[in-house]
């Protein structure tokens, strides 16, 4: 079992001043990431691709299930890159149970496999990102940040199968989609591409209490109660189509706007 922790440290500024002086200023804290692989190799990798970040540092490592969840009592990291392999459905296990104790943490899922079965369970058992390990080590750093600005990936050599996933959930009609009136819809996508209520008004020539009224209609009629869910209604039905391109899709339960 590894075990790594550390405080993520808050950085000062040292600004020069117009006589010539200097004085420091706070700026954002560092984001938290929690590393959860079986493997030390891809802890290390991973740890070093973070860490050259300025914005992100790497607070924790595990390689244990249940020392991931004694973890997070002290150790609340901003986000999880979390290793499926080999074990997908023990560890997606883990992730919903993480979730549901700790639903401001975002994780990211990071596995080797990305048929259509591991990608469904990820994506319902709340995951934020699914990146796959063919994909280039770059990616990581874009996807954590993607991720604390609130959005959503997916990597672009699993999105055919996403949408293949979509065009099917497409062809059975969901009686709670139907109920959607077309200006209801409109505002579920814009929702589900990331964006808040400000841009939605802007998009829509609408008033941005008009489209919060919107919102809060779309989650009475669907059930649902934050945003994250109504993306994740927006996908499963075909609402949205993810770009194979970029692969990115999402936002935050907040509304910034």
């Amino acid at each position: 079992m590894t075990v790594r922790e550390q405080p993520a440290y808050r950085l000062r500024a040292v600004i020069a001043d117009a006589n010539g002086g200097t004085a420091s200023r706070e700026v954002q804290a560092m984001y938290s990431v929690l590393l959860v692989s079986s493997l030390r190799l891809v802890r290390e990798a991973v740890k070093a691709l973070i860490d050259r970040d300025e914005d992100f540092q790497v607070t924790g490592e595990t390689d244990d299930r249940s020392q991931t969840l004694r973890i997070l009592a002290t150790l609340r990291p901003d986000v999880i890159l979390f290793d499926l392999d080999p074990d997908y459905e023990a560890r997606l296990e883990t992730i919903r149970e993480i979730i549901k104790e700790h639903p401001g943490i975002k994780v990211v899922a990071l596995s080797m496999h990305g048929e259509g079965a591991i990608l469904r369970s990820a994506v319902r058992a709340g995951v934020r990102a699914f990146m796959s390990k063919a994909g280039p080590s770059t990616d990581v750093v874009e996807v954590l940040k993607i991720v604390v600005r609130g959005g959503a990936y997916l990597s672009p050599n699993i999105a055919t199968q996403v949408m293949d996933w979509v065009k099917s959930a497409k062809s059975e009609s969901n009686p709670a989609l139907e109920s959607l009136t077309e200006r209801e819809k409109q505002v579920l996508r814009l929702l589900a591409d990331g964006k808040g209520s400000k841009e939605i008004a802007s998009d829509l020539n609408l008033g941005v209490e008009t489209v919060r009224t919107y919102r809060k209609t779309l989650m009475q009629k669907l059930d649902i109660h934050n945003v994250t869910e109504l993306i994740k209604f927006a996908f499963s039905n075909g609402v949205i189509v993810i770009p194979a391109s970029k692969g990115c899709i999402g936002d935050d339960g907040g509304d910034p706007a």
